[in-house]
């Protein structure tokens, strides 16, 4: 599927003041190194339809900074598999290549169909259904006594004995 980039809207909100007002233009790149990637970020601006960019105080930003707090403290194991769901290519700014290239402004977005994380426990939990991948048998294995499935909704059993609703792939936390 081929999108027009310039009927794309976009916002982008930034904790970064200096930043957020270098794109604007409000401030000026005082850095000799940073000029070819302001340079290329206004050229990405300017070839996109609507660009709403605006400044958020860290105040204002809790939420982002918590889940940003704990993404980084939560290590995967090895098994662990990430889907990656969009892939967005973007080559280095050059100084030197001030002319537009012969494939103009092409963004290429890839819809991927993503498993839901919770399918393999409940398939266990209710008709003993195991995935054929040996690691991912074993971690369904180990996993399946802390979860309860019921009235088509599946919970975890905290440390406290609470039961916490586990929420599916398309939502931003999942219950681990």
């Amino acid at each position: 599927m081929a999108v027009d980039i310039r009927q794309l809207q976009l916002q982008v909100f930034g904790d970064s003041k200096l930043v957020i007002n270098q794109i604007l233009g409000s401030y000026k790149v005082k850095k000799p190194e940073l000029v070819p990637y302001h340079k290329y970020a206004q050229r990405l601006v300017s070839w996109l339809g609507e660009v709403t960019i605006q400044h958020v105080t860290r105040k204002e930003n809790k939420r982002v900074d918590a889940l940003a707090a704990l993404a980084s403290i939560l290590s995967l194991p090895d098994q662990t598999q990430v889907t990656v769901c969009q892939i967005w290519v973007v080559p280095p700014p050059n100084d030197y290549e001030e002319e537009e290239s012969e494939v103009e402004h092409i963004a290429s977005v890839l819809e991927v169909e993503i498993e839901d994380w919770r399918q393999p426990l409940i398939d266990y939990l209710c008709y003993g259904i195991l995935p054929e991948n040996p690691r991912r048998k074993i971690e369904i294995r180990r996993r399946a006594p802390r979860f309860l499935y019921y009235k088509n909704t599946l919970y975890r059993q905290s440390f406290d004995g609470v039961l916490l609703r586990c929420l599916g792939a398309n939502k931003s936390l999942q219950a681990l």
